[in-house]
């Protein structure tokens, strides 16, 4: 290789790395007001806060702290396996064998119907028609209109995705 060339070479190089991002990390824990330090999902509400799911509850932060809610909160379980941001401003979260409506400071539990034997919701989607279809964890799937659930058709139980 020529002079020319390596010297063509280590510029682009160095143009490069100089032109790379570099990205800024904050860790949040308990101390800050996280409910826990275990998250298992993450979304975000019409507001634009942060919403985590953990297995202590559920934290929102507003990009300056933290507003917990857990056992203590009234949260029907303390796993929040699944959260969802809902077109409509209303944040459901899936705390066990129950969904949670947070809207502003009301909150309105709904326990999944007798049917589902103690399943626990695992995922959860809004449909265009704004209804919720819900994943559980051996009840098969559900769909929840605003004020009832019923039985949706699902994949086998041995299904491999």
């Amino acid at each position: 290789m020529s002079w020319s060339r390596a010297a063509l070479v280590l510029l682009v190089m160095r143009v490069t790395l100089a032109c790379a991002q570099q990205y800024g990390f904050t860790q949040y824990t308990p101390k800050d007001g996280l409910a826990q330090s275990q998250v298992r999902c993450i979304g975000q509400d019409t507001s634009g806060h942060l919403w985590l799911g953990t297995l202590g509850g559920a934290s929102s932060f507003d990009g300056h702290a933290f507003t917990s809610y857990a056992l203590q909160e009234g949260l029907p379980d303390a796993q929040v396996n699944a959260l969802l941001g809902a077109r409509d401003g209303t944040m459901w979260l899936c705390a066990g064998g129950s969904l949670v409506a947070v809207r502003g400071k009301q909150r309105r539990i709904i326990a999944l119907p007798s049917e589902s034997h103690d399943a626990r919701l695992l995922a959860i989607a809004e449909l265009p028609d704004g209804d919720l279809l819900l994943g559980t964890d051996g009840a098969g799937l559900f769909r929840f209109d605003g004020h009832a659930f019923s039985r949706r058709a699902a994949l086998p139980s041995d299904a491999a995705c």
